[in-house]
């Protein structure tokens, strides 16, 4: 595991529309992505989104060395201090998830807006990015599930079975992570396309 993989979600979440965020026009701009006639109320939800992924960082924030002090104490057979890491990963992940949630669903209510297409689109791949990161999470959240609930130094068996299905749940976490990123980067490049077009 990376020592910022534990970021991840949070730097996005903290970044996911703020490059594309819609504001208000006047009728001198350019509309590009943000035209018609609901927009206005659909970049509200966008803002609400952006200040709940904002909490998500917040909530992460004081934890990101939590994956490399895990390491250290399944290198140093330490079985109190997995547990407790691990259980403190889980309440973490379980605690955002619900924050990207809710963020998710302030975008599907913009996204149900009178927007015009490209709009709709962008907001449609952020969506499917951010469900990526949290479907990405569950992989991290079922990995810490099993350091906390079946790590054990003592039994050589058991350790290596779960240290090895904790590496494969942490493969996948990586391997999804990278598809939402790809996702989100389309996303902006359909919203930087737009926004030249209208310009």
């Amino acid at each position: 595991m990376r020592k910022n993989s534990i970021k991840i979600l949070l730097l996005f979440a903290f970044s996911l529309l703020l490059a594309s965020c819609p504001g208000k026009k006047t009728p001198s701009q350019p509309g590009g992505i943000f035209t018609m006639d609901e927009t206005e109320e659909a970049g509200n939800q966008v803002r609400e989104a952006n200040d709940l992924l904002k909490l998500i960082k917040q909530r992460f924030k004081d934890n990101e060395d939590r994956i490399q002090e895990l390491q250290a104490a399944m290198k140093g057979k330490n079985s109190d201090t997995v547990k407790k890491i691990s259980d403190q990963l889980v309440t973490e992940i379980n605690a955002g998830t619900e924050v990207g949630e809710a963020a998710i669903n302030k975008l599907r209510i913009a996204q149900e807006k009178n927007i015009n297409e490209d709009f709709k689109e962008y907001l449609r791949l952020k969506i499917e990015a951010l469900e990526k990161y949290v479907q990405a999470f569950e992989e991290r959240r079922q990995a810490a599930i099993l350091l906390r609930d079946g790590y054990d130094p003592k039994n050589a068996a058991k350790r290596d079975q779960v240290i090895a299905a904790f590496k494969q749940r942490e493969d996948k976490f990586k391997e999804i992570v990278e598809d939402a990123r790809k996702i989100s980067e389309e996303a902006n490049r359909l919203a930087r396309d737009s926004l030249n077009r209208k310009s």
